[in-house]
């Protein structure tokens, strides 16, 4: 696959944001703060914890090119395709896994806090504005520029501008394939 444009990943950012709300618009309002595998994040939580990585990444386009440059440098490699940086982002979760015996461990201040509990249609509307200042930002940005600045990821290291927007795209899929498949409504 070739290597997605701005307005290529505005609509697959749309489209993979509009999936995830549609998916909680259809589970019972007294599910979503339901903790359905113990020690488990709830429905809530999984939405929480894209709210805050969203957030970060779109607070982090937003420096000054300068600052990025200072604080992460400048990438050094080749930028990968979509499908690579999948083929990366899938790697790395089962590396993880294996070495671990469980999933990735997200930085604290991107988990929700056990027995924090949220409102559903407030939680939703915090998650599309997410989405909207993620393209905002992106907006901004210059074709070029997006596959020479980096953004650090805690588990994948380096990723290019165009790459954590990838990132952002596969983890919110990763967790409504996981909403999906393990937290049915009874």
């Amino acid at each position: 696959m070739e290597t997605p444009t701005k307005e290529t990943l505005m609509i697959d950012l749309d489209s993979i944001a509009e999936k995830m709300i549609d998916w909680y618009h259809e589970q019972p309002e007294d599910q979503f703060n339901k903790e359905f595998i113990a020690g488990k994040w709830t429905m809530a939580g999984h939405l929480y914890h894209l709210i805050k990585s969203t957030k970060g990444v779109s607070k982090a386009m937003a420096m000054p090119k300068l600052a990025l440059r200072t604080a992460f440098g400048k990438s050094n490699r080749t930028e990968r395709t979509f499908d690579q940086q999948y083929k990366k982002y899938i790697d790395t979760l089962f590396s993880i896994a294996e070495t671990t015996g469980q999933g990735v461990i997200p930085p604290e201040k991107f988990v929700p806090a056990p027995g924090r509990t949220f409102d559903k249609e407030a939680l939703l509307k915090r998650f599309s504005g997410e989405i909207i200042a993620m393209k905002q930002q992106l907006e901004k940005w210059k074709e070029k520029d997006l596959g020479v600045y980096v953004l650090p990821h805690p588990a994948m290291g380096k990723l290019t501008i165009r790459e954590m927007i990838y990132f952002t795209i596969f983890h919110t899929k990763h967790h409504l394939d996981n909403l999906q498949e393990n937290y049915v409504a009874e």
